[in-house]
C-alpha cells in the first residue's frame, strides 16, 4: 500500500540508506495524507507485507505500520517547506 511519512530535511540521508526504522514498539507511522505538516520533506512510502493497523477515530490521518521499511520502499514525493 501506498502511504506518505514526513520527515526533517536532516534525518533524509539516513532514511534512504537504512530505511524507516520503527520505534520501540515496533512501529512506523504514516500517513494516507501527504500534507499533513509534520515536517519538511515527504516520503512516499510502499509498505508491502508489513502489517498495518488504523484506530476509527485517526483512520484518516494516521496508519501504524509495524516492522521496518527498506529504502528500496521509499522515494521522495516533496519538499513540503522551502
Amino acid at each position: 500500500m501506498k502511504l506518505y511519512h514526513q520527515t526533517s530535511e536532516k534525518s533524509i540521508n539516513s532514511i534512504f540508506r537504512k530505511g524507516l526504522i520503527p520505534n520501540g514498539l515496533g512501529i512506523v507511522y504514516l500517513s494516507p495524507l501527504s500534507n499533513l505538516g509534520f515536517g519538511e520533506v515527504t516520503l512516499e512510502v510502499e509498505t508491502g507485507n508489513n502489517k498495518l493497523t488504523a484506530f476509527d477515530d485517526c483512520s484518516d490521518w494516521e496508519v501504524l505500520c509495524w516492522g521496518k521499511i527498506g529504502p528500496e520502499n521509499i522515494k521522495l514525493f516533496k519538499d513540503v517547506v522551502k
